[in-house]
């Protein structure tokens, strides 16, 4: 039993030492400006800096990561000072003008909403239904752009369509706004689901690394 108390004794100031690097986001929140490789570097407010990026573009621009993530490939140095490259695909996220842009379709879209369900705005190209398959496999198929909402879930690192069948899935983390939500008319549940999902964030804080 003295064995377990010592041992209690020296985990607690790691506990403490663990909860307090870490912040509930807001508002307030500074993320600094850079390339995001992953989700952990987002949390963790590691991003790649400006100083790193090797381009010709000028730094004093103020979208200068969105001109340089118009290139397929990124050249940065890594933390010995060794150009590394960096495939526009295989980046997470980068922060600019205290926004956040998330990577989708291997384009960036900004953060309207950001929490641990996060919310942003996509063009989408899609296709119209058609009542006749067989014959217009041959046909050239029109397309048209459709702007829609995603959630951007941090837990599972996942994006969804913002819907009510998503937001019912997700709910399901919580017994209580869950039972909420179910019991609202379909018409009800479809005009809630912001409120919701404002709900959860709320109940749900994002935690980011402390300043």
């Amino acid at each position: 039993m003295r064995q377990v108390g010592w041992f209690i004794l020296l985990l607690f100031p790691l506990l403490c030492n663990a909860q307090t690097n870490t912040v509930a986001y807001s508002r307030d929140y500074e993320f600094k400006e850079g390339i995001f490789l992953t989700l952990q570097h987002f949390k963790n407010n590691t991003p790649i800096l400006k100083s790193a990026i090797v381009s010709v573009l000028p730094k004093d621009q103020l979208d200068f990561f969105t001109q340089v993530l118009e290139q397929n490939v990124v050249v940065y140095k890594d933390s010995a000072g060794v150009e590394q490259k960096l495939q526009r695909s295989a980046v997470w996220g980068y922060s600019q003008n205290r926004a956040i842009y998330v990577n989708f379709n291997n384009e960036f879209n900004r953060l309207n909403v950001i929490g641990t369900l996060s919310l942003f705005s996509a063009m989408i190209v899609s296709s119209p239904m058609r009542s006749d398959p067989i014959n217009d496999m041959y046909a050239i198929q029109p397309t048209f752009q459709e702007l829609r909402q995603f959630i951007f879930d941090s837990q599972t690192n996942k994006i969804v369509d913002f819907n009510v069948k998503n937001m019912e899935l997700l709910l399901k983390n919580d017994a209580e706004l869950y039972a909420e939500f179910m019991k609202l008319k379909k018409r009800k549940k479809a005009d809630s689901i912001f409120i919701y999902l404002r709900k959860y964030n709320e109940k749900y804080p994002l935690y980011l690394a402390a300043k």
